[in-house]
C-alpha cells in the first residue's frame, strides 16, 4: 500500500502525484489531526484520536509503513503571542520560540520489531524568560513474534514535560504559587506496560489483554509530594481486554473492556478511584477516499472517598476522513470523555470536542490548511469552560526536505470563572523539516523475515 492510500493530509497525496514525491513527505509530516492543533484539549480526549486502535497506543503512534530506517526530524516555530500568559485580567505580549527536534529508529531482530524515539519540545521567550519550558520523551517498544497467531508487545516510556498555560484543565494564573517557582507546571513520567495480541492476520479474529502503569510526579509550584494537601502526583494502573472481527477487507468492529485504578499521593481530600470503560464500535474503510472509526461507550468512576462525586455517562469518539480530490482533505473529529481536573476544588470535568480540519494543495509545493474547533469542560462543582479555537496557515515546500510556513490563529475561552477566561490572537513563521532524505540509503527496505511457515510480506 503506498504512502498515498495511509496519510490523512491531501497535500502529501498532491505533491507526490505531481512532482513524484519530492514534498510528500514534508507536507505529511507538516499536519497533525485536528485535535492536536491549537489549545489542546483534555489528555484523555486527546489521545481519543491519536489511539483510535483495538491494540493500545502506547503512546509510540507508529506510522504503519515505516522502513528499517532513522527518521529524523526538526520544526521551529516564531510567533507573537498577544497574550504569552493567558491571563484574563491584563494581556501581556511576546515573542515566543519553539524548537522541536525528533529522532526515531525502527528495525527488525529475526522475526521481532523494535522501535524507539526521541522527541523534545524547547520553549522561549524574549521579556517572559519565567515561562521558558522544555519537554522531553524517549519510548521503546518490541514487537515479539511468538507464533502464527500470537505476538507481544512490550513498550516502556519516561520524559519530562510541562502543562501549557490555558489549556483545559488547567489550574487558572491566579492559583500559581508567586515566587521562585513560577512558569507552567512541570512534570515528570514514566510509564510501561504490555500487550498480548491473537489473531495476526491469520483469523478474522483478534485479541488483545494488555497491562500499562504510568507515575507522574510535579516537580514545581508545590503540586508534588511536598503539598500533602494538593498533590497532584499519581500512580495509574489499568487492564484491558479487546476484541475486533473483520467483516470485510477494510472493515471491522472492536469492543473494549478497560479498569483503571488511580492513587494519588496526596494524604487528605483523596481523589483514588476506580474507573471502568465500555467501548463497542466500527473502524472502515468503504473506499481510498473515505475512512473513519467510531465507538461509544459509557465510563464509572468510583472515588475511595465516599464525599466525592461519581461520574456513570455515556462517552464516544468519532474521526473522519474524507478526500474531496487528489489534493483536498477534510477531517471530522469528535469525542466525549472524563477528565483528570487541574484545581483543587473539583472531582473531575467533562470534555466534548467538536473539530473540523482542510488540507489543500494549491500549486505542486504550496499547500493550505485551516481548522476549528469547540470544546467544552463542565467541571462537577458547576463551573463551565467554552473554547472556541481556530488557525489558518500556508506552507512552501522550496526542498525535498524542508517546508516554510506561515501561520495565524485565535483561541478565546469564556468560563464562569472569571479569572479562567482569555482570549489570546498570535501569528508567526515556521520551518519544518524531514532529514531523513539526508542520510546515506534512505530508501532502502529491509525486508521482515517470514514468520511460523507464513511467507515474507512481498510475496503475499
Amino acid at each position: 500500500m503506498t504512502q498515498c492510500k495511509k496519510t490523512r493530509k491531501a497535500a502529501a497525496c498532491a505533491s507526490r502525484a505531481w512532482v513524484g514525491g519530492i514534498a510528500a513527505a514534508v507536507f505529511s509530516s507538516a499536519g497533525a489531526q485536528v485535535s492536536q492543533q491549537g489549545v489542546s484539549p483534555g489528555s484523555n480526549t486527546a489521545r481519543s484520536f491519536v489511539d483510535a486502535s483495538i491494540v493500545r497506543d502506547s503512546g509510540i503512534n507508529q506510522p504503519l509503513d515505516l522502513l528499517n530506517d532513522f527518521y529524523p526530524m526538526i520544526q521551529v516555530e516564531i510567533s507573537k503571542r498577544d497574550n504569552i500568559r493567558r491571563r484574563s485580567d491584563v494581556q501581556e505580549d511576546d515573542l515566543r520560540t519553539v524548537v522541536a527536534p525528533s529522532l526515531g529508529y525502527r528495525t527488525n531482530i529475526g522475526r521481532h520489531s523494535f522501535y524507539a524515539a526521541y522527541s523534545g519540545i524547547y520553549t522561549y521567550h524574549d521579556d517572559f524568560g519565567g515561562e521558558d519550558s522544555q519537554a522531553n520523551s524517549l519510548i521503546a517498544q518490541l514487537g515479539l513474534d511468538l507464533s502464527r497467531s500470537w505476538n507481544m508487545n512490550l513498550f516502556a516510556g519516561v520524559g519530562e514535560s510541562f502543562e501549557e498555560r490555558g489549556v483545559s484543565g488547567s489550574r487558572g494564573f491566579d492559583q500559581l504559587i508567586i515566587g521562585e517557582d513560577t512558569g507552567p507546571d512541570e512534570t515528570e513520567y514514566e510509564y510501561y506496560g504490555a500487550d498480548l495480541v491473537y489473531g495476526r492476520n491469520v483469523s478474522p479474529l483478534n485479541a488483545s489483554i494488555g497491562f500499562e502503569r504510568y507515575e507522574n510526579r510535579y516537580t514545581n509550584n508545590f503540586q508534588g509530594d511536598d503539598n500533602p494537601q494538593g498533590s497532584r502526583d499519581r500512580k495509574t494502573d489499568s487492564v484491558h481486554l479487546d476484541l475486533s472481527y473483520k467483516i470485510g477487507a477494510k472493515t471491522s468492529v472492536f469492543g473494549r473492556i478497560q479498569q483503571t485504578d488511580v492513587n494519588y499521593g496526596r494524604e487528605l481530600n483523596s481523589l483514588d478511584s476506580e474507573q471502568t470503560d465500555v467501548i463497542v464500535g466500527l473502524r472502515w474503510k468503504p473506499t481510498n477516499a473515505l475512512s473513519g472509526v467510531v465507538g461509544i461507550g459509557t465510563s464509572d468512576r468510583e472515588y475511595d472517598d465516599g464525599a466525592r462525586e461519581e461520574f456513570d455517562d455515556e462517552i464516544y469518539y468519532v474521526n473522519l476522513n474524507y478526500m474531496l480530490n487528489p489534493f483536498s482533505t477534510i477531517e471530522l473529529g469528535a469525542s466525549r470523555a472524563v477528565e483528570e481536573p487541574g484545581d483543587g476544588d473539583s472531582d473531575f470535568y467533562v470534555s466534548d470536542f467538536l473539530g473540523i480540519g482542510w488540507d489543500h494543495s494549491l500549486t505542486p509545493h504550496l499547500a493550505f490548511s485551516a481548522y476549528a474547533k469547540w470544546i467544552e469542560d463542565d467541571y462537577n462543582t458547576g463551573r463551565e469552560d467554552r473554547f472556541f479555537d481556530y488557525g489558518l496557515g500556508l506552507d512552501y515546500a522550496w526542498k525535498s526536505w524542508m517546508t516554510a510556513g506561515i501561520f495565524y490563529g485565535e483561541i478565546d475561552r469564556d468560563s464562569d470563572l472569571d479569572t479562567a477566561g482569555y482570549d489570546d490572537k498570535y501569528f508567526g513563521i515556521r520551518l519544518r523539516s524531514d532529514l531523513r532524505s539526508l542520510l546515506k540509503g534512505r530508501g532502502s527496505r529491509i525486508e521482515p523475515a517470514a514468520s511460523f511457515g507464513l511467507s515474507k510480506p512481498s510475496d503475499r
